[in-house]
């Protein structure tokens, strides 16, 4: 190299030219202790004495963030992004079941390109509670909530935790314990005459369905909509579940049936409000005679009989059913949702007196914000306080028969 110079004559801050015209700016290779291989960049100035004191900051900036466990050359995020995409194609499901194309869409709208030419290490809880701040203001459709920040927010730990995994960031890096601006943005749910005018329809919207071939798929989204309306249950908690996870126990006023779940927070209890057992009777007796005998013990409750899966969503079909019984799908606090049946069941038991105490350890949730904090266990000893308030619309009696729960 020609106009080579080493600054501290140790081979770690050198400055060399690449042409010998007189106007050729420097270039400075840095090696760091504590890191492996150079850094490469141009200085961009052509007098040596300004090169070196360019070179002197950067390498003094690279020690210390060398120091604090990063790395010379960390690739930038879109680049990062690439091979985690690529890493999680391979992959069947997440942890906890779900999809990783849904985890992928998460980082992939936004955080992409946020932080798209950002080196990987240099991203740290700053610019993540910088990127909340900005998605407040950045969306496309409507602003983002705060449970969808929180979403984002997992999705991109998935992403940090493979980068850490595969030694390009020493950690991962800290995410703010509470989002920049926090709201208390319950999800709208259902007044008594609007969910009395539901139960009035939903039979009607079953048979609808006949003539459109999707008289199963309805009726099962029939019983799955007063399931989650009467039990609390998660949209997660009830893809999951199987006829094992049922059983009933004793109450001082009768029989209560019980689901154990998988959830946010371990296996719980969930309790049904009384009567509510008649859904999941309906279900079941639907599968006896689908397949002629019992349905198999570990065979999930929701089951789509054309893939012989659990449905991943019936989000279509409540939108079909809300249109159907003229129920409007926003009202003053939002777009309901499938989540809704399970804000109205909370909205409906404190209504009527159920302790909030009680409620927080059937939901798996807390006391003061039923979707922030989180419960224990549930025992079977509360089942008859739990569902102790009276049905919302009268529950018709299924015709009796032998059930294993």
């Amino acid at each position: 190299m020609e106009d080579q110079i080493d600054v501290k004559n140790d081979g770690r801050i050198v400055l060399y030219k690449r042409s010998s015209a007189p106007d050729a700016v420097y270039q400075v290779r840095l090696r760091v202790p504590g890191s492996n291989g150079y850094k490469r960049c141009s200085t961009k100035l052509s007098n040596p004495r300004e090169a070196e004191h360019f070179a002197l900051n950067l390498y003094e900036e690279l020690y210390f963030h060398v120091r604090d466990g990063g790395s010379l050359n960390a690739p930038r995020f879109a680049k990062a992004f690439d091979s985690w995409k690529k890493a999680c194609a391979k992959k069947n499901t997440t942890l906890k079941k779900g999809s990783w194309d849904r985890t992928i869409q998460m980082v992939e709208m936004y955080a992409l390109d946020y932080f798209r030419d950002v080196q990987i290490d240099k991203i740290g809880k700053k610019e993540i509670s910088a990127y909340i701040a900005w998605r407040y203001d950045n969306y496309r459709k409507k602003p983002p909530s705060e449970d969808t920040l929180k979403r984002e927010c997992t999705a991109l730990r998935s992403f940090f935790r493979y980068l850490q995994d595969a030694s390009s960031i020493p950690r991962i890096p800290d995410f703010p314990t509470e989002l920049n601006k926090t709201k208390n943005n319950r999800r709208p749910t259902f007044s008594q005459t609007e969910w009395r005018k539901i139960g009035r329809n939903l039979r009607e919207w079953v048979k609808a369905g006949k003539r459109l071939g999707k008289w199963r798929d309805r009726f099962v989204a029939h019983q799955y909509f007063l399931i989650l309306a009467n039990t609390g249950m998660r949209i997660g908690e009830a893809r999951h579940l199987k006829w094992k996870d049922l059983r009933s126990v004793n109450t001082d006023d009768g029989s209560r049936l019980i689901a154990d779940v998988e959830g946010k927070t371990g296996r719980r209890e969930v309790v049904f409000q009384k009567g509510a057992e008649e859904y999941v009777k309906r279900l079941y007796d639907l599968r006896r005679d689908e397949l002629e005998r019992d349905p198999p013990a570990v065979e999930p409750v929701f089951i789509s009989r054309r893939t012989g899966l659990p449905y991943t969503s019936f989000k279509r079909s409540f939108s079909s059913m809300l249109t159907y019984c003229g129920i409007d799908a926003e009202n003053e606090k939002g777009t309901r949702t499938i989540y809704s049946l399970r804000h109205f069941y909370a909205t409906m038991r404190l209504m009527e007196g159920v302790s909030p105490f009680l409620l927080s350890k059937q939901m798996g949730t807390s006391v003061e914000m039923l979707e922030k904090f989180y419960g224990q266990v549930i025992t079977s000893e509360v089942a008859d306080k739990i569902s102790s308030t009276k049905a919302n619309f009268k529950i018709r009696a299924t015709e009796s028969r032998d059930y294993p729960f």
